[in-house]
């Protein structure tokens, strides 16, 4: 019996790694739309969601505005580059405010990018 109790919380624990994507110390729960940083746990909307998980599953990769709008905003004909600007400075104020470890940073002609904050 105890083995199969220990099965489950191995298989579990799987489970909610799977849930989780961190980078630094910074942790998003993709079941709860969550960011968590040192000092608060920030619930996300849809497209900052999206965002998030772009960037933290590819911490360090630039990507363009146009690549961000085909990602998140697909068939919205509607919206054009200047949500893909409003929705950086959403999540850079609640990274801030969650107390991240990460940041969002412009590449200047390139696009933007996770990356650990540096001391």
């Amino acid at each position: 019996m105890r083995v199969l109790i220990a099965e489950d919380e191995v298989e579990i624990a799987r489970a909610l790694k799977l849930l989780l994507i961190t980078v630094g110390q910074t942790v998003l729960d993709c079941g709860r739309y969550e960011l968590a940083g040192e000092t608060d746990v920030l619930r996300l909307n849809k497209k900052e969601y999206q965002l998030m998980e772009l960037f933290m599953k590819h911490p360090g990769q630039v990507f363009s505005t146009e690549h961000l709008m085909k990602q998140v905003w697909e068939l919205d004909t509607e919206a054009g580059p200047d949500v893909v600007w409003t929705y950086m400075g959403f999540l850079r104020r609640k990274l801030k405010q969650a107390g991240a470890d990460v940041e969002i940073r412009t590449v200047r002609g390139a696009g933007y990018a996770l990356e650990e904050r540096k001391c």
